[in-house]
């Protein structure tokens, strides 16, 4: 199969266009439509909707699109080890984490990381833990930073401890006390920063027999301390999360305590780039500083 093809694909699909794939292949827009007809000859399947608005992937071309770009990286991955022979570490980083460990722990792992290996370009996508897991099964990134369930294939790495807690509003009738009883998730008026089932709470009412009251459900984590924060019921959440709001609130401890691991998920070391490989011993080095980071 044509390298070139799947890349000006791959490209067009993160640009949304054949200009924006053009641009960031540094070829003309015309090379890169016949890069994109040639493949979807070559497979005998369509690949984008075309408009004058851009391009959007068929529903054949959402099916292929993890397989090629993984092929796309295959070759990339072979120039990276290359390097990495040479004494270089090269490449790229995909990776996906929590909003609370990209603004806590990244920002100071990579501004580190990358003064050490400038030749490695980072992509970084901050995400609550369902799209994270879906990139992480789907191919679509390298390293993951979340909470552990042991759903998804590859290395867990565990990095810290970090309990549980509550999050509420000052006028909540639970401001005055001085923890959050887990007996409470039937009654309290919970609000869940997940679309769909929260894992970290879930595992929490399954071990004592409990169904969580949802009242409000959003993607958006600082939604959720807002809505909080304005007693419009109780939030569940690492208490790392809570060190990036500044909200009217009050964070109450769970009782009894309740503690999730957060780590790294990486792909097995046969399957690694050296570079992710190269990234996750670096970060386990910086993380072992008892300094850092501050949980």
């Amino acid at each position: 199969m044509d390298t070139a093809r799947c890349k000006a694909f791959v490209a067009a699909v993160k640009t949304g266009s054949f200009r924006g794939a053009a641009e960031e292949l540094h070829y003309t827009t015309s090379a890169v439509s016949q890069l994109i007809t040639a493949l979807e000859q070559d497979l005998q399947v369509p690949l984008f909707h075309r408009s004058r608005k851009g391009v959007t992937l068929t529903s054949d071309g959402q099916r292929l699109y993890s397989a090629i770009y993984n092929f796309v990286r295959q070759e990339e991955k072979i120039y990276e080890i290359a390097a990495e022979i040479n004494g270089l570490i090269v490449g790229e980083i995909r990776i996906s984490a929590f909003y609370s460990i990209t603004s806590l722990w990244l920002t100071g792992i990579l501004r580190d990381f990358q003064k050490k290996y400038p030749g490695v370009v980072i992509r970084l996508d901050d995400n609550i833990r369902k799209y994270i897991l879906d990139a992480l099964n789907n191919g679509q990134a390298d390293v993951g930073f979340l909470s552990d369930h042991h759903d998804f294939a590859g290395e867990w790495i565990d990095l810290a401890l970090n309990p549980m807690v509550a999050v509420v509003g000052k006028d909540s009738p639970y401001a005055a006390r001085d923890s959050f009883p887990v007996s409470e998730l039937e009654k309290a008026d919970l609000i869940q920063p997940s679309h769909g089932q929260d894992p970290d709470l879930m595992e929490i009412c399954e071990k004592y027999n409990l169904t969580p009251n949802i009242i409000y459900s959003t993607r958006n984590s600082f939604t959720a301390a807002a809505l909080a924060s304005r007693s419009l019921g109780v939030l569940i959440v690492n208490e790392l999360s809570t060190h990036m709001w500044a909200f009217d609130g009050k964070v109450l401890p769970l009782d009894p305590p309740q503690h999730i691991s957060l780590g790294m998920a990486v792909p097995a070391p046969s399957l690694a780039s050296p570079a992710v490989r190269t990234f996750a011993r670096f970060v386990r080095e910086y993380l072992a500083d008892p300094g850092l980071p501050d949980t």
